[in-house]
This record gives C-alpha cells, sequence and structure tokens, in this order.
C-alpha cells in the first residue's frame, strides 16, 4: 500500500510538470497569453450571432442569440481540442519519455488536462460576462452541465488517446482526421436544436455522441429546453467505450510510442 501511494504521488507530480510545461508551450510565460484562450470561442459566436441577426433568425429556445451559441460552440471546442491536441502528444514530449518516471499515459493526461480544464474555465467566463451584460439566466441545473461537460471530455480523451496509438503508426493520420471530423461542426447541434429537426434528420443525427452533449448541455442551462430527445445512457456508454478503447491502445503502444 504505501508502495502504490509513492507511485501515485510520483505520477500526480510528473503530470503536474506536464501540465505546466504544457501550459507555458501553448500559453507563453505572460498572463496575458491565456487570453486566446477566450478569443476562439469569443470570436465564434460573435460571428453567429451577427450571421443569424442578419437573417433575422432568434434563439430556438429563448433568450439571447449568444448565450444559445456559446452553449453549442464551448462544448464543440472541448471536443475538438482534446481529440486533435492528443495525436500531436507523443511528438511534442518525444525528449521527456527519455526519462523512466515519464510515460506516455503521463503525457496524454497532462495535455488533456490542460485542454479540458482550460475550456470550462473559458466557458464559465463567457456565461459570466453575459450574466452581467444581463443576456444571460443563472445556469438551470449545474449539475447536468458539468455532468455533460465531464462525458463530452471523456469520449473526447478517448478518441485523442485513439488517434494518437494510430499515429505510432501512421503519422499522416491527423490531416485525415482532421478532414474527417470537418463536418461534426455542422451536425453537433451548434446551430440548432433535435426538436427543431425533422424526425428523420433527427434520428440520424441522435447517433452523433456530441450531438447528445450539447443537448444535455442546454437542457442543464435553460429552464425552456426541451430535453426528451437526450439519450444519456448512449452518451455516457459512448465516452466510456472510447476512453477503454484509447487506454487500450495507449498501454499496446507504449514502448513503441516512446522510440518514435
Amino acid at each position: 500500500m504505501q508502495e502504490l501511494r509513492q507511485a501515485l504521488r510520483v505520477q500526480g507530480r510528473v503530470i503536474y510538470a506536464l501540465i505546466l510545461r504544457e501550459a507555458l508551450s501553448k500559453y507563453g510565460k505572460s498572463k496575458i497569453g491565456y487570453l486566446w484562450a477566450l478569443v476562439e470561442p469569443i470570436t465564434q459566436v460573435l460571428l453567429l450571432v451577427l450571421i443569424f441577426s442578419a437573417l433575422g433568425r432568434q434563439s430556438p429556445v429563448g433568450g439571447d442569440l449568444a448565450v444559445f451559441f456559446a452553449t453549442g460552440i464551448v462544448p464543440w471546442l472541448l471536443y475538438n481540442s482534446l481529440a486533435s491536441r492528443l495525436s500531436g502528444a507523443y511528438g511534442a514530449n518525444q525528449a521527456l519519455m527519455a526519462y523512466p518516471h515519464v510515460t506516455p499515459f503521463d503525457v496524454l493526461m497532462g495535455r488533456a488536462l490542460l485542454e479540458s480544464t482550460t475550456m470550462i474555465v473559458v466557458f464559465a467566463l463567457i456565461v459570466f460576462v453575459l450574466q452581467l451584460m444581463g443576456k444571460a439566466l443563472s445556469i438551470h441545473d449545474l449539475f447536468n452541465v458539468m455532468a455533460a461537460l465531464l462525458t463530452l471530455a471523456l469520449f473526447a480523451i478517448g478518441v485523442g488517446m485513439i488517434n494518437a496509438t494510430i499515429r505510432v503508426y501512421w503519422d499522416s493520420w491527423d490531416k485525415l482526421f482532421s478532414a474527417a471530423n470537418r463536418p461534426l461542426y455542422f451536425l453537433s447541434g451548434i446551430f440548432f436544436t433535435a426538436s427543431s429537426l425533422p424526425p428523420q434528420a433527427r434520428e440520424f443525427l441522435q447517433w452523433n455522441p456530441i450531438f447528445q452533449c450539447v443537448e444535455w448541455v442546454r437542457a442543464g442551462f435553460f429552464t425552456t429546453y426541451e430535453g426528451a430527445y437526450i439519450r444519456f445512457d448512449y452518451a455516457i456508454s459512448c465516452a466510456l467505450v472510447a476512453f477503454t478503447l484509447g487506454m487500450i491502445g495507449v498501454n499496446q503502444t507504449k514502448h513503441k510510442a516512446r522510440n518514435l
């Protein structure tokens, strides 16, 4: 038991150090660099608000368009950043994996924890600012919002680990994944809700776990949101399956990953 606690402490320190290294690498040493994490979601929200306002469109769930789009774009960016950036984690930390205490799993978890924490904090800041501006009400069910985001993060980490595993054998995989992943931006509920879709389109999109999690976030956020089409068991199952497959892949390729 003592040896297990010691091993967990060592791994915790390693992952913490990797998180700091990733943060410095991505955002720089200046605190202003962290503001860039807000630029992408805010820019996308503002652009969509301008486009939909010009077309005379209103939020399908009532309230301000900015709130509606924020609850779709931030979950999408959470998924996309985790699924894409974990793919390149081995290459960016190859030198560190020469040390016996730094494992491929540590490298992936360091990047995953930074990306997921950053996007959740960004979401909280955007919601807080919208509330100060009088555009957003208080969150209806914070537990469901956090449960949806954590389920989506677990799914995305699993996809990211699978991508990292495939890239051990096929270095160009990230380009193919990026191209295949791009259409999901338009199929994950950023611009619409399940209840606003025709039945055939809704039945098709309900197989998309990202769409399910976006619906789940909005059901927790808005009191007026219709969550009848959310399949909670399916979203959670997809997350667990993706994470399990990712863990198996990482374990099977851990020796090869050190010697890319």
